[in-house]
């Protein structure tokens, strides 16, 4: 008897994912990870629901409350307040426009996937080395926000404790972030709930930038081992023809053609590689380039106007923030350059010895590289060029606020 029920896809190996494993395990913290996205567990799906709505709500009630104290005349107690807000708006629309990109992002890595197990004893050393940097990276760049959340959330408890030490009664109960709420908050049991659930929400907001954004990074910290890779390639071929004694013979050229076909055919899916990454994560590209000269702004405001033990609160922050730029910056940059690159590796093969069929691979790997491959989106370049222009861009703006203060 045959059974009506279609068989249920299967999970694919975490294996497979060994040089992304760090940021899968940031994401799956939000719910999140694309190859799961065709088989992802209700309980996974209410997860990502009750991440989106809390970041919703605490983006909600911290402007609300900065609003307030800016109509009170209070701008210490209103940039307070808007700081953390501009973070969770950032996460959310990150998260957002994963989710509409979840798809491109899922033939991505099934893409990365597929070339990792047809992929050359030659590659082992380079993607290695490119999986532990970016694995680097993302621990760096996770340990940066979570710190700067942490200090969020225990910061109230030490000035509660200093209070008391010094014998202030009734004690004045502080929550973790500036939010309006419905309620009154120094009642004992709103203060604990609403404590628990403002520290728990720092958790979708820590999650949704380190891992989607270090997920990009290990995506191109991947792409550029590829075409670290085919450098390694050409000149690999290249040595074997000063031991060669027939160089000109019809088996020499046959063999030294095949080979270029092959590495030719490797270098335009390489590239066609890097065109999936720029499809699937310009949205947050642009978002990214466009919203941290902003925060980082705002941010050194707010270590400007607060005092006491807050403005330590602020300074893992603000290198959070630079190095999330940063990684956006590098990541393009080694891409760019790695493609580049093969135009020298490829002019100095001897290409001028062969037929014309060789000397015709050899020029459109030279066309392919010198138009290079890169991951830029409208209105930016994710270079190191961007990365200083809009740290100068940030640091004016903070400039021209600090005049009015």
């Amino acid at each position: 008897m045959v059974s009506d029920v279609a068989p249920v896809p299967k999970l694919q190996p975490t294996e497979n994912w060994d040089i992304f494993k760090l940021q899968r395990k940031i994401l799956l913290i939000f719910g999140l990870w694309p190859a799961d996205r065709l088989v992802r567990r209700w309980y996974v799906k209410v997860l990502i629901a009750i991440n989106l709505i809390t970041l919703t709500i605490c983006m909600v009630g911290e402007f609300l409350h900065g609003l307030y104290a800016y109509r009170d005349g209070d701008l210490s107690e209103s940039i307070e307040s808007i700081c953390p807000t501009v973070s969770r708006l950032s996460g959310l629309l990150r998260v957002v426009f994963y989710l509409i990109n979840e798809e491109k992002i899922d033939h991505l890595l099934n893409h990365i996937s597929e070339v990792m197990r047809d992929k050359h004893p030659r590659e082992n050393d380079v993607i290695k080395r490119m999986a532990t940097l970016g694995q680097q990276f993302t621990f760096y760049l996770f340990l940066m926000m979570f710190f700067a959340a942490c200090l969020y959330g225990v910061t109230p408890f030490f000035m509660m404790a200093y209070s008391w030490f010094r014998g202030q009664q009734p004690l004045e109960k502080l929550l973790p972030f500036k939010i309006a709420l419905p309620f009154d908050s120094q009642n004992t049991a709103y203060f604990v709930l609403t404590t628990i659930f403002l520290n728990y929400a720092s958790a979708p907001t820590i999650t949704s930038q380190s891992g989607i954004d270090a997920l990009f990074s290990g995506v191109c910290l991947y792409v550029y081992g590829q075409f670290r890779a085919i450098q390694l390639e050409v000149e690999a071929l290249s040595a074997t023809l000063d031991s060669t004694a027939a160089r000109d013979s019809f088996a020499e050229t046959l063999r030294i053609n095949n080979a270029l076909r092959r590495i030719s055919k490797r270098h335009q899916e390489t590239i066609d590689l890097v065109a999936e990454v720029r499809s699937a994560f310009t949205a947050n590209i642009l978002l990214v380039y466009t919203s941290t000269a902003i925060i980082m702004c705002i941010v050194c405001v707010a270590m400007l106007v607060v005092e006491g033990i807050y403005k330590l609160t602020y300074l893992p922050y603000a290198f959070a923030e630079l190095t999330l730029l940063f990684l956006y910056s590098y990541s393009g940059t080694v891409v760019r350059d790695s493609s580049e690159a093969i135009q020298t590796v490829a002019y100095n093969f001897p290409w001028y010895r062969f037929d014309r069929n060789t000397r015709h691979l050899i020029q459109m790997m030279m066309i392919r590289a010198q138009y290079g491959s890169n991951v830029d989106v409208p209105f930016f370049e994710t270079s190191m060029t961007s990365f200083s222009a809009i740290v100068r861009t940030a640091s004016s703006y903070i400039t021209l606020m600090k005049s009015f203060l």
